[in-house]
């Protein structure tokens, strides 16, 4: 009986060892994620300094700096810099909050960052007004003043948005062609002669020689994009062409392929010596 008492007790200290050493290793893992963030860096937050609050806000957002990423972290610091007056800590927690649908929330920063001048948050304050969100009502006008205040910040989506809506927008009242081909070519100017410009613009591109008739060239553009997005190559015979156009126009739905669908579309309207009108869908 004692030799099984003995045993009895050698297994109940092994035990508790065993778990102490489970605790040390959980408390040592909680500092060291707790010192994750130099020293130095939190002193100069709680000396007032925003932009080490910003600092530490992207090492969590991009995981970099031997910080692991975490979203919710960089949240709460972006959130800290911009309580703190830092504009681009405004931006970016706007910019999350946009990205989980908290509309109001958003929009009070990107206000705020637009009060500092910051280009971004002009633009997607324009978006609101654009797609009549967040209980604003759609007003092209409203749009068209922050996109031009984006585009003296050389955001360069401000310029293609405004000129894609300035060619393609149902109310006559909110297009104006010649206007549209000035932004378009603001904005080529901000590409390097080596610099590719996105399909997606090259698309507005488009749209915007369509406005303005010249259709042959809004056809050849709109060509290159199908080309590319529908992985298809056309006949150079025009008849063959205006064919083969009309068939995958036929063919093609949007749940095929959206991007496809949509640039077909729009070449099947060139081809009909028709502008594009699109009314614009929030998704």
């Amino acid at each position: 009986m004692d030799k099984l008492i003995l045993i009895w007790l050698l297994l109940f200290s092994f035990l508790a060892q065993a778990e102490q050493m489970v605790d040390d290793q959980s408390k040592a893992v909680s500092e060291v994620s707790e010192v994750v963030i130099p020293p130095a860096l939190l002193e100069k937050v709680a000396a007032g300094h925003a932009e080490s609050a910003f600092f530490i806000a992207t090492a969590f957002a991009e995981g970099s700096m031997g910080i692991e990423q975490n979203l919710e972290q960089a949240k709460q610091w972006f959130l800290k810099s911009a309580e703190m007056g830092y504009v681009h800590g405004m931006f970016e927690i706007g910019k999350l909050f946009y990205q989980d649908k908290q509309y109001t929330d958003a929009r009070g920063w990107f206000e705020k960052a637009t009060a500092a001048g910051h280009g971004k948050a002009f633009y997607f304050l324009s978006i609101y007004h654009s797609y009549g969100i967040d209980e604003q009502l759609f007003d092209c006008h409203k749009a068209y003043e922050l996109l031009d205040q984006a585009q003296l910040r050389d955001v360069k989506a401000a310029f293609n948005d405004h000129a894609w809506m300035l060619a393609t927008l149902p109310d006559r009242a909110c297009r104006n062609g010649q206007k549209a081909w000035k932004i378009f070519a603001d904005l080529q100017q901000l590409y390097s002669a080596n610099e590719a410009i996105p399909w997606a613009y090259l698309d507005t591109k488009a749209a915007v020689l369509a406005e303005i008739a010249d259709f042959n060239e809004a056809i050849a553009i709109q060509t290159w994009i199908v080309e590319d997005f529908c992985d298809v190559d056309f006949s150079v015979s025009d008849e063959a062409f205006k064919q083969t156009v009309k068939k995958m126009s036929d063919q093609y739905s949007q749940e095929d392929d959206g991007l496809c669908f949509g640039a077909i579309q729009r070449l099947q309207s060139y081809v009909n010596r028709q502008p594009w009108r699109e009314k614009p869908e929030f998704r």
